[in-house]
C-alpha cells in the first residue's frame, strides 16, 4: 500500500473584475452567510465605494476550487491622509508624488469591514500551501493593477504566522488594536455597569449621561435609513475627516444597502436633539458579540452633548440588552474606549510597499501616526472583581 501523500498539481488562478462575471460554481463549499458568496460581493459592489475597485480570484486544481479571494484596489488621493500636521516640505512632496505616481493600494481583506473573511481555502489544502497560493495571488494582482503597496488585514489565523516569519517584505503594523469589553453575565442594565465602576469613573459616567438627557434615540428601519441617507452620510463624513488616516470613504448607499440586505443582523440608531439628527451608531449582532460599526456625529454639538462618549455607553447598553458576552468597539480612539472599560486585542495586519522612496515616506507617516495613536494610557475603571476587564 502506497502511503506517500499525493503530489498536488500546480494550482491555477482565475481572475474576475465584478461579481456578475463570477463562475457558476463560485459559491460551492461556502457557508450560507459567508461574505465571499456571490450575492454578498454583489451587494458590496452595488454600494459604489469611491476610488475602490473590486477584484476576485479563484485557485483551482483541475476543476476543483481550493481557494477564493476578494481584493480591493484603492486609488490613493490627497483626502485619504490628513497631512496638515506634517512639515511643509513633506506635504509638498507627498502631494507631488500623489499627482505624478497616482499610487494604488492593494487590500487583502476589506477596507470597510473587519468581521468578514475575504480569503477561503479548502480544508484539504495545508496551511502553508494556502499561504503560498494566496501570496501568489497577491503578486499577480499587484502586477496586473500596478499597485505600489499591499495591505493585509483579517487574515485566516492559520496563515498569519507564515506572513510574519516567512515573508520579510510584509511588515507587521504596530499598534493595530481592537478595543473590546467582556460583558459579565450578571449585568442586566446600565445600573449594573455603573455599580461596577470605581467612584470617579461612576461620577464621570453619570455626568456624561446627564449631558445627553435631552436626546432621543430611535432605531432606523431600512426605509427610514434610505430617506435620511444624506443626513447620516454627512455625520459619517464629519467623523471620517477627523481621522489622521482614512483609507477610502464610504458611499452614501453603503449603510442603507447593508440594512436592506441584513435586516436585524445589522442595526443602526439615530440620536435626535429635538427634531434634528445629531449622531448615529451602527452595529452587527453576531452570535457571541455585539460589534459596533460606523458612527457619525455633529462635532458642533459634541462638547455640549458628549455625543461620542454617549455613543460608547449606548454600545455597552446594547451589548447588555442583547445578552452578548463581548462588545467590540474597534480600532480608533483607544484611550476613550479604555475609559469605558475596554481592553486591547492586538491584531495582525501587514504592509508591503514596493517603491523604496514611497516606502520611506510611508514609514515616516506611519511613525508619526503611530506615535500619536500609541500615546494612550490603559485605564482600570472597574472596582468589583466580578466585572471582567
Amino acid at each position: 500500500m502506497n502511503c506517500r501523500p499525493r503530489k498536488r498539481k500546480q494550482l491555477c488562478s482565475e481572475w474576475f473584475e465584478d461579481a456578475a462575471s463570477l463562475p457558476a460554481d463560485w459559491d460551492e463549499g461556502l457557508d450560507e452567510g459567508a461574505f465571499l458568496r456571490r450575492a454578498s460581493l454583489a451587494l458590496q459592489e452595488a454600494a459604489a465605494l469611491p476610488d475602490v475597485r473590486p477584484v476576485f480570484a479563484l485557485l483551482r486544481e483541475g476543476k476543483s476550487i481550493l481557494g477564493r479571494a476578494a481584493f480591493q484596489v484603492l486609488r490613493i488621493r490627497p483626502q485619504h491622509l490628513k497631512i496638515d500636521a506634517l512639515p511643509a516640505w513633506q506635504r509638498i512632496l507627498w502631494l507631488c508624488l500623489l499627482r505624478c505616481l497616482r499610487p494604488r493600494l492593494l487590500v487583502g481583506g476589506q477596507l470597510f469591514r473587519h468581521d468578514v473573511e475575504s480569503f477561503w481555502y479548502h480544508p484539504s489544502l495545508p496551511a502553508f500551501e494556502a499561504f503560498t497560493g494566496y501570496r501568489g495571488l497577491l503578486d499577480t494582482c499587484r502586477k496586473q493593477h500596478r499597485v505600489m503597496a499591499t495591505l493585509l488585514k483579517e487574515l485566516p489565523e492559520d496563515i498569519t504566522g507564515y506572513f510574519q516569519h516567512q515573508a520579510p517584505n510584509f511588515l507587521l503594523l504596530r499598534n493595530d488594536i481592537s478595543m473590546q469589553l467582556d460583558i459579565p453575565e450578571h449585568w442586566r442594565d446600565m445600573g449594573d455597569y455603573a455599580a461596577s465602576l470605581k467612584h470617579k469613573y461612576a461620577q464621570r459616567f453619570r455626568k456624561l449621561r446627564h449631558a445627553a438627557r435631552q436626546l432621543s434615540i430611535r432605531e432606523f428601519d431600512a426605509e427610514a435609513l434610505t430617506e435620511q441617507a444624506d443626513e447620516v452620510y454627512a455625520l459619517y463624513r464629519q467623523v471620517a475627516e477627523h481621522q489622521p488616516s482614512r483609507l477610502g470613504f464610504l458611499s452614501k448607499e453603503f449603510l442603507p444597502g447593508l440594512k436592506k440586505a441584513h435586516g436585524d443582523t445589522f442595526r443602526i440608531w439615530g440620536f435626535w436633539e429635538a427634531d434634528r439628527l445629531v449622531a448615529f451608531a451602527s452595529g452587527w449582532v453576531h452570535e457571541h458579540s455585539f460589534d459596533m460599526f460606523y458612527i457619525g456625529l455633529d462635532y458642533a454639538r459634541n462638547a455640549a452633548l458628549q455625543l461620542y462618549f454617549n455613543i460608547l455607553f449606548f454600545s455597552v447598553e446594547q451589548a447588555i440588552l442583547l445578552k452578548k458576552p463581548l462588545l467590540i468597539l474597534g480600532r480608533t480612539a483607544l484611550e476613550a474606549k479604555a475609559r469605558v472599560g475596554c481592553r486591547p486585542r492586538y491584531l495582525n495586519s501587514f504592509l508591503h510597499v514596493q517603491n523604496p522612496l514611497m516606502r520611506w515616506i510611508v514609514s515616516q507617516l506611519q511613525e508619526r501616526f503611530t506615535e500619536r495613536s500609541g500615546a494612550w494610557e490603559q485605564r482600570h475603571p472597574f472596582a468589583t472583581p466580578s466585572a471582567k476587564n
